[in-house]
């Protein structure tokens, strides 16, 4: 069994974020999570904390990992990527892990092609705010790329299909690549939200990449 670490996970109680959060504990971690409102139904053993975005920083002092699962959503819009510049160098003046959720579209088609949201155009039919977040994830990401602080971040893509609107199933399996998407033999890129943080556990207990940007899909 790994050694218990404290983990902190910011945006908490979201879908990704609260499925990370269950599996660190069902894994013995001592797991905080950090959200503007707390959920109508808690994970037990999770310690449970309000604070705006802005503040979540303040929270932070003694995690080993840091965990950044928020939106950009609603007042978080457009705070993105200076939220987490700001976690970045908190973790790196503290020895914290930084590991973010990131975006799929953020991904590469193939090796040396550009990031789909620098290549290719969204569809009309996607929302406007859909590709508000992620322009916002990509920022991030950007940032990392070029950070000086020698943090040990890592940004973790999932695979198109992954929302709360498209659960998956608990499958017991994943692949992990590098920032080039993963399909499957029928061209489908899909990770269910448990599948996504056994993935993120498996990485936090025990490192293979580092400074990098990983994708998750079956």
């Amino acid at each position: 069994m790994s050694k218990p670490r404290k983990i902190t996970v910011i945006g908490g109680t979201g879908y990704a974020g609260s499925a990370i959060a269950r599996e660190a504990v069902k894994r013995g971690h001592v797991v905080t999570s950090i959200s503007r409102s707390l959920p109508s139904e808690p994970i037990p053993n999770v310690n449970y904390v309000t604070a705006s975005i802005e503040d979540a920083g303040t929270t932070i002092a003694d995690a080993d990992v840091i965990v950044g699962a928020f939106s950009p959503r609603g007042s978080n819009k457009g705070k993105l990527a200076n939220v987490y510049a700001a976690l970045a160098s908190k973790a790196a003046a503290s020895g914290a892990r930084l590991v973010l959720v990131g975006g799929f579209s953020c991904l590469r088609r193939e090796a040396g092609a550009p990031r789909m949201l620098e290549g290719e155009s969204f569809p009309p039919d996607v929302p406007a705010e859909v590709v508000a977040e992620a322009l916002e994830n990509l920022d991030v990401l950007n940032n990392l790329l070029a950070d000086t602080t020698g943090v040990d971040w890592l940004f973790v893509s999932p695979a198109m299909e992954f929302s709360a609107w498209q659960p998956g199933e608990d499958l017991g399996h994943y692949r992990i690549g590098d920032e080039v998407a993963l399909f499957d033999e029928n061209g489908r890129s899909a990770i269910s939200g448990i599948d996504y943080a056994r993935a993120v556990l498996d990485e936090i207990e025990h490192p293979t990449r580092h400074r990098a940007q990983v994708g998750v899909a079956y």
